[in-house]
């Protein structure tokens, strides 16, 4: 039988718990300085299991001690019994130690993984930074020089189409060079008192095309009794607008793509809703994730640049499929 490390710690802990309760019950009732060490013996497992386990590990292993702690009452009734204020203190320090310690070592891991995820994005912005500025100038000169020479050619050459299309990929490539340069770039915030419902209408405006070119209906139902927030004006237009991009592209023809806004108490809420096939479960966990995509275009840093953005804002993104179908993007606002 092959033992993982995690079963191994916990086959360690439990020999340890057991052992520490067998002594503990067996010792005699003269020899009270030997039980008050076997007593305090059982903070060592309880200290490891919120070491190895976190908050979760330290209730399982602190409940497991109460037990012994119990039956060791029980079991010496009639015989030798300490102070039992003593022995309920004990009981009573021991389930907050393992509150603390396991809350303190949940804290340190999220710390962790911030720290790592932080540095894994920084060495992912460096190196995206350094290959997009590289492909920008050959790709503005295909471009530039593909546009020219569709100008001099005539409707009916059959260069044309060619040349078409190698402005559509020229032009994709652009935009995936622009997707990487906002994800390396630091985000320098320029707020300012802003509506957040005429940044929905100009940017229902800019994406307005893209839908028509699709089939695709975009909606707005926007509350009137938003107030106006501070907020980057351009960052969050392009917060909306790429939201807006997805749910179009998300969309099957003849559907709706509806943007709303809402205010709840503390935050303003804006809501892009579409009615494509939603979000699998098995990639939920993924949708932030800089170069995760689903879509044959792109490069997968849209949704992680928005995230971003939102998160300068001290803001915060919410994800859910629909009941019916289609998936919700929340960007929830401070006011």
């Amino acid at each position: 039988m092959i033992f993982t490390k995690n079963k191994l710690k916990i086959i360690l802990i439990g020999i340890m718990i057991i052992a520490i309760g067998f002594i503990h019950l067996i010792t005699w009732h003269r020899q009270y300085a030997y039980y008050i060490f076997y007593r305090e013996l059982y903070f060592v497992p309880l200290i490891m299991a919120a070491f190895w386990f976190g908050l979760r590990g330290a209730l399982i292993t602190s409940f497991s001690v109460t037990v012994f702690y119990i039956a060791f009452t029980l079991m010496q009734v009639r015989g030798f019994v300490p102070d039992k204020f003593e022995t309920m203190l004990e009981i009573l320090l021991l389930n907050i130690m393992a509150v603390i310690l396991g809350a303190l070592r949940g804290r340190e891991r999220i710390e962790r993984k911030r720290a790592q995820k932080a540095e894994s994005l920084a060495a992912i912005g460096k190196a995206v930074s350094g290959v997009a500025h590289d492909m920008k100038t050959p790709l503005m000169a295909i471009g530039g020089f593909s546009r020219q020479l569709l100008k001099k050619l005539g409707v009916d050459d059959p260069i044309r189409e060619r040349l078409e299309i190698i402005l559509q990929e020229a032009q994709r490539l652009e935009n995936m060079v622009k997707d990487m340069l906002d994800f390396s770039r630091p985000l320098d915030l320029r707020l300012a008192q802003e509506d957040v419902n005429q940044l929905i209408m100009e940017s229902l405006t800019i994406v307005q095309e893209e839908a028509n070119k699709r089939g695709v209906k975009v909606e707005s139902q926007l509350s009137p009794d938003i107030p106006q927030v501070d907020f980057d004006a351009m960052r969050m237009k392009q917060v909306v607008i790429n939201l807006l991009l997805n749910g179009i592209q998300a969309s099957p023809k003849g559907e709706s793509v509806i943007v709303r806004t809402s205010d709840e108490e503390e935050n303003i809420l804006i809501d892009v809703i579409d009615h494509g096939y939603g979000i699998p479960d098995n990639q939920k966990e993924n949708i932030f994730i800089p170069f995760f995509t689903t879509k044959k275009e792109g490069v997968g840093l849209g949704l992680s640049i928005v995230k971003n953005i939102v998160e300068a804002h001290n803001g915060y993104m919410e994800f859910f499929n629909n009941p019916e179908k289609g998936v919700t993007f929340r960007v929830i606002l401070p006011k």
